[in-house]
This record gives structure tokens, sequence and C-alpha cells, in this order.
């Protein structure tokens, strides 16, 4: 397993490290193959691990899942808390977010899944309250341009969940290997998003 080190004789940094890596490769096994039929022996494969190596930086298989749900939405938590610029509509803004959360979920290999019944009460509960933190913004974003005209009148959180859904529908198709480039992807993704709800 690759994982760029930029400070080699730091334990924790370079235990971070590879453990993101090993959650991202999990993500990615748990969108191609779902979360049901992919072993933590199919995971460890994929890195050149052994199982026992495997279990070094997770416990568990749902402790996998929670992280690749929660990695998610750090990312896009940090996409999120860049300023919009003054010049810009609200409906802008969107189509910035929605171009970036999709190249961070096609580009940067992090997965957004959607088998969030398979996790244990406590940690799903935990990962509904972060989803519902980031439709919270994006219903936010979307009633602020139906009050700036740059997005049509309409139930604001309708419009947060067409959103989200085709997010979530990338896991089902996207391959990294396809025809389409991630920024050509974004690219388009965007431009739909704009269309389907601009004023």
């Amino acid at each position: 397993m690759d994982v760029a080190i930029t400070e080699p004789f730091n334990r924790e940094k370079q235990f971070a490290a590879k453990r993101r890596a090993v959650i991202r490769s999990a993500g990615q096994a748990f969108r191609r193959r779902g979360y049901h039929n992919a072993s933590m022996k199919d995971i460890a494969q994929s890195l050149g691990l052994t199982k026992p190596a495997l279990y070094y930086y997770v416990k568990n298989k749902e402790e996998v899942l929670l992280e690749c749900h929660l990695m998610a939405y750090d990312a896009m938590d940090e996409i999120l808390a860049v300023k919009r610029a003054a010049n810009l509509t609200a409906l802008d803004e969107l189509e910035r977010l929605f171009g970036q959360f999709v190249e961070m979920l096609t580009d940067a290999g992090v997965s957004l899944l959607t088998d969030v019944d398979s996790l244990s009460e406590p940690n799903k509960a935990a990962v509904l309250s972060r989803r519902r933190k980031i439709e919270r913004k994006i219903v936010k974003l979307v009633k602020a341009g139906q009050n700036d005209g740059s997005i049509r009148n309409g139930d604001a959180q309708l419009h947060a969940f067409f959103f989200m859904g085709a997010l979530n529908w990338l896991n089902a198709w996207y391959d990294a290997q396809g025809r389409l480039k991630s920024e050509q992807i974004a690219h388009h993704f965007a431009l739909q998003m704009r269309r389907g709800i601009q004023a």
C-alpha cells in the first residue's frame, strides 16, 4: 500500500494516513460490491495486506462503514466552509458546491454510501445527524436563492433532496476507469442541477 508520508518518523501521522487509505479503499469496495458482499478479506487483499494487518487499523467492518460515512461528510463540511464570494448568487454557489461534491466523490475516491441501516443504532444516529446538518445547509442555500431570485420557487427541502439524491446515485455507476473524467462528470452534473432549479 503506497501512502505518501511527509513525516516518516511521526508514528501517529503515519498510522492516520494508512488508516485513511484503508477506509477509502474499503469504501470503494463497498461501492463496487455492496457492504454485505465485500468481506474484510477482500478489503485486505485490495490493499495488499493480511487480515491481521487490516485489523491493526480498524476494529471491524462496521467501523469501516461508519468511517466511510464520516469521511465523506467531513469532506463536504470543508467544501461548505468556503465563504461564498459576494458577487455570486445562491444558485451560482450551489452549482460550485455540487461540482466540488461530485469531484470529491469521484476523483478523490471518497464514497458517499447508502448503507446507513447496516449500522448499529448509535452509529446510525451519528451518521444521520451529520447528513441532516449537510442537508440543512443546502436547504438554507436554496432558500437564499429563492430570495435573491436565482432559484425557482418550490419546496426548498425537495430541491435539496434532488441535489443529494444525485450524489448518492454516483455510487451505483461511477467507474474510475470509465470513459469520462471526474471534472467532466462534475461539470455535467452541476449544469443539470442548475438548469433543473434555476428561476
